[in-house]
């Protein structure tokens, strides 16, 4: 599994947190890695040099920004600025780590929860487990691998309902 570590954000989309031209944000980047090396600090930790094709197909310069890389310029920003980029860049990199822990529906085998969902059907129709609390089981199962399901999926039945309404109470 790939480490949230080797993550990193695009210069670009950098810019458009902060609210700077990308051109301004580079030249800041470009004073820290000065910086950085001057003191004997790995630069790979918080940028790597990289490029990217622009609208006209041709390749400007950029950097990819790890998460310490955004750490160190929302340190370097102040007031409301500060506190906007500090809450999406926190915001994307939790993404991005929720990605690395559920994995894409399109990447499971589905045979294979099929036959897991199956399995647990079985056990629960052994122990006489209403039908309702099964399709709840499934839900959670489905989204822990990252399947949607629709909100109306587990229909408690009326009488349930009411049991449990009396029991509450």
């Amino acid at each position: 599994m790939q480490d949230l570590r080797n993550k990193s954000i695009p210069s670009m989309e950098v810019a458009q947190m902060v609210k700077k031209q990308h051109k301004e944000l580079l030249r800041d980047i470009r004073k820290y890695c000065e910086q950085l090396a001057e003191s004997k600090i790995a630069l790979g930790d918080f940028f790597s040099e990289s490029t990217y094709l622009d609208s006209n197909n041709q390749s400007r310069p950029c950097y990819m920004v790890t998460k310490k890389g955004c750490e160190f310029i929302a340190h370097k920003l102040t007031g409301q600025k500060g506190t906007e980029f500090t809450a999406k860049y926190i915001n994307r990199f939790h993404e991005m780590e929720q990605e690395l822990i559920i994995p894409n529906a399109t990447e499971i085998p589905i045979g294979e929860i099929a036959s897991y969902l199956k399995a647990i059907d079985r056990a629960a129709v052994r122990q006489n487990t209403p039908p309702y609390k099964i399709m709840e089981v499934f839900k959670m199962v489905s989204e822990q691998f990252g399947i949607r399901l629709p909100a109306d999926f587990v229909k408690v039945p009326i009488y349930e309902q009411m049991t449990l309404d009396i029991v509450e109470r």
